[in-house]
């Protein structure tokens, strides 16, 4: 649909006609043509569309215009923490709704990135299904190649699928090739998995450090990076400042115990705790967290880049970039809304995925 079509509407815009609009969003030309304006009060919204289409733009509008270069990261938990339950069950922790939610996501990205543990236990297809939208790049962090070749990000063809491995679990297949096959840098042969998928083989530990792993799918011209788990994964994306924005699913559930998410070393004094511009939303019976981490966290220098704490480096000499970033819409350190105007004193406690 065009600015000319929009102009033109002689009926509110309903949810689908928005999502169609905001998928082809990237700009602020775009966001007019589509008849996508930021309120005073930094929430987006179309000229004339039904309140589910308004909640829409406002969940994504930001993110659609975060520019070529953005890293975000999908949990969904417990309330008390937990991404599955004891025995690895995590069908499901949260609702339909937050399942639309990271199928949306997904059609916004243009890489998925899921760690080994998160593709051995869950076996997920990572595309989009609960929405319309393209596939994006199906990305596996394995360094020791632990992932089966049977899973079906390797076999089911649905979407392109990059496999990255160590060199030291490649080492006895290298031990078979010619010297002038053992060239150093990245190797791109299919490995003996299906169609569609290509193996990067990292040689060098360090490269598998979240900013040089983003930075590596930029260079293939997968800058919109979403991190969809698991724990560990995006945890380590968290620790180490390259993640520009977080979204925390919680549900109305308790486990007691079971598989958590986040974990990284905190402060020792509550009032160092991180605490980013924090918006929330309802989605069913689960509760949307939406915190920007852009802000320049205690400790650290201000300015554009996130220079998140431990790195090293080339790690600090080499910054993600934040490209166009838009900044939540309303939101404060201490006090925030959300879609629905929900004020939210002070920021949710850390969290985790399913």
């Amino acid at each position: 649909m065009t600015g000319r079509a929009v102009a033109h509407r002689t009926a509110p815009l309903d949810v689908s006609a928005a999502w169609e609009l905001l998928r082809s969003v990237r700009s602020a030309a775009d966001a007019a043509a589509a008849g996508l304006g930021c309120d005073p009060d930094g929430r987006w919204r179309w000229r004339d569309a039904s309140p589910e289409a308004d909640a829409l733009a406002d969940r994504y509008g930001s993110l659609c215009l975060a520019g070529p270069l953005f890293t975000f990261a999908q949990l969904g938990q417990s309330l008390d923490g937990f991404i599955a339950s004891r025995t690895g069950d995590a069908d499901y922790v949260t609702g339909e709704e937050d399942r639309e939610h990271l199928h949306r996501l997904r059609a916004l990205a243009d890489a998925v990135v899921i760690g080994a543990g998160t593709a051995v236990a869950d076996d997920p297809r990572l595309t989009v299904r609960a929405c319309t939208g393209a596939h994006p790049v199906r990305v596996v962090i394995d360094p020791y190649r632990r992932v089966p070749r049977g899973h079906q990000v390797f076999t089911d063809g649905s979407a392109p699928t990059l496999w990255v491995v160590g060199a030291d679990a490649d080492e006895a297949a290298e031990a078979g090739r010619g010297a002038d096959e053992r060239a150093p840098g990245p190797r791109r042969d299919g490995g003996g998995v299906g169609a569609g998928v290509e193996v990067l083989t990292l040689r060098d530990r360090a490269a598998f450090a979240p900013r040089r792993l983003v930075r590596e799918l930029a260079r293939r011209g997968l800058g919109r990076v979403l991190v969809e788990g698991g724990g560990v994964t995006v945890s380590r994306f968290l620790r180490e400042g390259a993640l520009h924005r977080l979204y925390v699913t919680v549900a109305p559930v308790l486990l007691g115990d079971g598989v958590p998410g986040l974990r990284f070393t905190g402060p020792e004094r509550m009032r160092d705790a991180l605490r980013p511009p924090t918006r929330r939303a309802v989605l069913g019976e689960d509760t949307l967290f939406e915190l920007d981490l852009r802000a320049p966290r205690p400790g650290e220098p201000g300015g554009d880049e996130n220079t998140g704490p431990g790195q090293g480096g080339d790690e600090g000499e080499n910054p993600v970039h934040h490209g166009y970033a838009q900044p939540l819409g309303g939101a404060q350190s201490r006090r925030t809304e959300g879609p629905r105007g929900d004020a939210l004193p002070g920021a949710p406690a850390a969290d985790v995925q399913r």
